[in-house]
């Protein structure tokens, strides 16, 4: 399907910042370059499908809906669906010098810049009705997008690192699985847990099973191998794990909608990391 974009709001500012742009977009089909450049801050949530964030510091991780993504001034970054029909997103990019306190007081940086909320449709509908629609001057307008934006970033994973137990063991059940190797039943067991608790568990807290987790892990890395070396399908498929070429080759098209060998050809014809200073 074609993608449809819609630009909800523009150059909404006060003397304590400025909200620059907020919109949605629905069935993106990615092809963010590898790795863009923001001059300011942004935060996209996935409302529907799954892909894929990477940046230059190395972190990665995949993302489905309901999962949000924090954007720092300058920090080289890339997110994109990998299924077919790409993903839709809501988005702001914001700036200003009360963003930069909250920068300064750790609560924009780099321990936030991935996590999630429980219902992606009541966050976009508080967007829209608190400050896209609301009435009202722009100083109160943009004093509501702080309280939004602070209660999407109150969901970071990174942000509940310090609470005991859940946290605990899914962020090592997230290491595990993002293995080549990884069998789901194993890792339960590894970590003290019956198969059944620690699916369902698992699901609760990722909103995917261990195994779909897993296979978008590996389906990920597979990517960013086809990207970022000239190994072949075959090669790749050893390194990963997967019995031969041609059945690494159909749980690739299936998770992603294109043959390994067409989405090199597509991720290739991006061209070279760039500078973007807009989305």
């Amino acid at each position: 399907m074609k993608r449809v974009w819609q630009r909800w709001l523009e150059q909404m500012e006060c003397p304590l910042g400025r909200v620059v742009e907020a919109g949605e977009i629905r069935h993106s089909p990615g092809g963010m370059v590898r790795f863009r450049y923001l001059s300011r801050y942004a935060v996209m949530i996935v409302t529907r499908g799954e892909g894929i964030y990477e940046d230059e510091e190395g972190r990665q991780r995949s993302l489905v809906a309901g999962d949000w993504v924090l954007v720092l001034p300058d920090l080289g970054h890339s997110y994109r669906p990998l299924m077919a029909g790409g993903w839709d997103e809501i988005y702001v990019m914001f700036e200003g010098p009360v963003f930069d306190l909250w920068r300064q007081r750790g609560l924009l940086g780099p321990s936030r810049l991935l996590g999630r909320v429980d219902d992606a449709a009541a966050v976009r509908q508080g967007l829209l009705e608190n400050v896209v629609e609301a009435e009202g001057s722009a100083l109160t307008r943009f004093c509501a997008f702080q309280s939004w934006l602070a209660g999407v970033l109150e969901g970071g994973m990174d942000a509940r690192e310090g609470e005991k137990g859940i946290d605990a063991w899914f962020q090592e059940a997230c290491r595990k699985l993002s293995q080549p190797g990884a069998r789901v039943q194993q890792v339960a067991g590894e970590l003290g847990m019956g198969y059944e608790s620690f699916r369902k568990s698992f699901r609760a807290q990722a909103g995917v099973s261990p195994h779909r987790y897993h296979l978008q892990q590996v389906i990920n890395r597979a990517a960013s191998m086809l990207e970022a070396t000239s190994m072949k399908s075959a090669d790749i498929a050893h390194a990963l794990g997967f019995c031969d070429e041609p059945y690494f080759s159909r749980v690739f098209r299936k998770t992603t909608g294109r043959s390994p060998s067409e989405y090199r050809g597509a991720r290739s014809r991006k061209g070279p990391k760039t500078k973007n200073v807009f989305k």
